[in-house]
């Protein structure tokens, strides 16, 4: 494949590459296999790249065999980790009927769940119930003694596995606990449970996963706290607006209405056509663009649609919108330049509107492009991307007595002017008009 990082269309070959390249910093991948594996992948060919993700997941895991059988723990514990997430990407273009969709899966748990004993931190492998199934999870112990909590969740297509190279291991640098799960429709939950959807009323799995982590030991309740990237940023929201002991919220980004973004995503004709129409347009587009084709056979897998026209109703109920009043603790919303540039004029609007009509405390992060982690959930800068929520916990949960102080200006994380730069350059100067309070964030 063409390696081409300044590409960061999501989905696409090219943030896919990034996206597991970000994860090295925790022993999750190492630049020069990906970059030698990359090339070996032809573009657009979903089938190349499943095969050469598996066989260079397969010849590390064989590695990391070796490296026990002779003792070499350190050796051992970073090859299964890299195993893992290349397991991972094998599985994550091919097809749910496809039978290395299930096998690649299966091995990169069990390649992570190999390598967690053997080094620090403490993790647990967890199964939380959930209305007659288990979740799956992680736990990352922060040390012993009561120390806050943050709760993490993945999105539309992310692993628990992945997720703690994301925030898990950083957590527990930090003193932190961390539980990381899978809900409804999340790759590790769906595999485990057949049938297990995705819901839009998150809220009822994460009031499960909450009170799991509140029976546990060690655990400051009023430092409780949770982040979702990528749908997890609807998912996130939706969940704090109905569970008030989740103490601060971050999404990653904010995502107010899915049904808007995905209607926003095509041209009115399209938009407009009738079911047949539409179903046909989309599988001769999709012949040509494998991250359409994904999309849409992973929706099959993890929603439950039957044609593409169903993608309309399906993420019609995926809204916060009417949900301001009941967002009262302290939220932090991610954004990346990359991400502002990519989003339609009329989310943008909507987006900015949403966070003005809340009265809960609210900051803002925006990562700019010259800063390397401008990318969706912040690909290429992981460790930007954890200073920017480590600080803003501590400063919001730092505090055990601290309480929300309704209707403060909305804080940034950076000068006001840049942010207003970027909204003026992508979007025009309505968009910054959107924002009309802000102030430094202290």
């Amino acid at each position: 494949m063409k390696i081409n990082l300044q590409n960061t269309a999501v989905g696409g070959f090219n943030y896919e590459l990034l996206r597991v390249m970000s994860i090295q910093g925790t022993h999750g991948s190492e630049l020069g296999e990906c970059l030698a594996t990359a090339k070996r992948i032809h573009d657009g060919d979903c089938e190349s790249w499943t095969q050469e993700w598996y066989l260079i997941a397969d010849q590390v895991a064989r590695e990391a065999e070796t490296a026990l059988g002779k003792g070499h723990l350190v050796t051992a514990h970073h090859a299964l980790l890299r195993a893992s997430s290349y397991y991972r990407l094998a599985e994550f273009l091919a097809s749910f009927e496809d039978p290395r969709h299930e096998s690649a899966w299966a091995l990169s748990r069990a390649c992570f769940q190999q390598a967690i004993p053997l080094l620090p931190p403490l993790v647990e492998v967890l199964e939380i119930p959930f209305e007659g199934v288990k979740l799956p999870g992680y736990w990352i112990s922060g040390g012993a003694g009561q120390r806050p909590l943050l709760l993490a969740m993945g999105g539309y297509d992310s692993s628990a596995e992945e997720v703690y190279h994301w925030i898990g291991a950083a957590a527990a640098e930090r003193g932190w606990h961390c539980l990381i799960f899978e809900g409804p429709g999340q790759r590790g939950a769906l595999h485990l449970n057949p049938g297990l959807l995705f819901r839009p009323d998150y809220e009822v799995p994460v009031r499960a996963v909450v009170d799991y982590a509140l029976a546990r030991p060690g655990v400051d309740a009023q430092r409780l706290a949770l982040i979702g990237y990528s749908l997890g940023g609807y998912l996130a929201p939706r969940a704090a607006a109905f569970e008030a002991r989740i103490k601060a919220c971050i999404a990653n980004p904010l995502a107010v209405d899915i049904g808007d973004a995905w209607l926003e995503a095509w041209p009115a004709p399209m938009r407009d056509a009738p079911s047949q129409a539409f179903d046909a347009a989309f599988t001769g587009l999709s012949h040509m663009n494998p991250r359409m084709r994904w999309s849409y056979d992973h929706a099959r897998w993890a929603m439950g649609i039957q044609h593409p026209h169903d993608f309309f109703t399906a993420w019609k109920p995926y809204t916060l919108k009417g949900l301001e009043d009941h967002l009262r603790n302290p939220m932090l919303f991610l954004f990346g330049e990359d991400e502002i540039a990519q989003m339609k004029h009329e989310l943008v609007m909507e987006t900015m509107q949403f966070i003005n009509k809340l009265t809960c405390p609210r900051s803002i992060h925006l990562f700019l492009r010259d800063e390397g982690a401008s990318s969706h959930c912040q690909m290429g800068g992981m460790s930007r991307a954890q200073a920017v929520i480590f600080d803003w916990l501590e400063e919001k949960l730092g505090n055990e007595e601290m309480q929300p102080q309704k209707g403060e200006a909305i804080t940034i994380n950076q000068s006001v002017e840049q942010l207003n730069a970027v909204l003026r350059k992508y979007h025009g100067e309505e968009a910054v008009k959107s924002l009309p309070q802000l102030s430094p964030f202290a």
